[in-house]
């Protein structure tokens, strides 16, 4: 059984800032701004030499002088990360600098000859938590850029997730000061809670099911479970955040985060929640409004 112990759960996302700029690729002009890609080498290296190059894409606007930047995290599969054009683009257009950053497993980091997300959600808890340090870590080698003047003037720092990218943005802002807002959008914490009861990890449980059926002990995997995802737990990191601002959008209807798993991380921010009566699926019929309320946050 593998066990991590440490005095404080942020030491587990320690690194060495990132000092080489990153390599920038074709830029796109649009109505308003600009996209333009690039990469670097990630802070962690992972047996899955795919997710070690990071790629993003900074929408930069016509009006350079803004010092507002936000980065995006998008959630699971291809679907959650095309939904997050519609926010990059948007901010940008109204004034704010945003990276889309993409997540191992995800387009161009995804392994060859797999869809999109496949392989982020595995049974091994190491695993998961190099996963979720790998994300973390290129969200902070972003803020490394921008201290560097990679995106020209820089004021203030934001973070907005989706699901899994909201879950990853409450860790990565409270491991690093420098995030002064966050915006998370049907998210939640309680890793092991969701683990047992939502439906995105409906298949790894059958598996589970399907071992302790043929009469295979996992209490040992249950405590090496219980032990490390902790380290990866949105609710475990959410008490660093405050007083530091943030805002939630949570679905009345979500399967995929329950609804006691976006409750309990509500409760550790200290935020009231906006509700949508939307599910998980569906929370992009109100983008509209959530943009509008993000713009309005960010811009405060």
């Amino acid at each position: 059984m593998r066990y991590i112990k440490v005095n404080d759960p942020r030491e587990v996302y320690r690194y060495t800032k990132v000092e080489n700029p990153p390599l920038f690729g074709k830029t796109v002009k649009k109505d308003g701004y600009r996209i333009s890609e690039f990469s670097f080498p990630s802070p962690v290296k992972m047996p899955i030499p795919e997710t070690n190059t990071v790629f993003a894409d900074y929408f930069e606007p016509d009006n350079k002088e803004s010092g507002n930047l936000c980065i995006l995290l998008h959630g699971h599969g291809f679907r959650g990360y095309s939904s997050m054009i519609y926010f990059a683009g948007n901010l940008a257009r109204n004034g704010v600098k945003t990276v889309l950053l993409t997540l191992p497993f995800h387009g161009k980091r995804r392994a060859q000859g797999v869809t999109d997300g496949t392989g982020f959600f595995v049974l091994d808890s190491v695993g998961m938590l190099m996963r979720f340090r790998q994300s973390v870590l290129d969200a902070r080698a972003i803020i490394d850029f921008a201290e560097n003047g990679v995106f020209g003037d820089v004021e203030r720092i934001s973070v907005a997730g989706l699901s899994l990218g909201g879950m990853i943005s409450v860790i990565a802002m409270g491991v690093d000061e420098r995030i002064e807002k966050g915006v998370f959008v049907i998210s939640g914490g309680d890793i092991e809670g969701i683990f047992w009861k939502g439906l995105t990890m409906l298949p790894l449980r059958k598996y589970v099911y399907r071992v302790v059926k043929e009469g295979y002990d996992i209490s040992s995997e249950e405590r090496e479970y219980t032990n490390i995802s902790v380290l990866y737990d949105p609710l475990t990191f959410a008490k660093y955040i405050p007083p530091r601002k943030v805002m939630m959008f949570n679905g009345m209807f979500d399967i995929i985060i329950p609804h006691f798993a976006s409750e309990e991380l509500a409760n550790a921010l200290g935020v009231c929640p906006i509700y949508l009566p939307v599910g998980h699926g569906s929370v992009l019929i109100y983008r509209s409004f959530i943009l509008r309320k993000m713009l309005k946050f960010l811009k405060e």
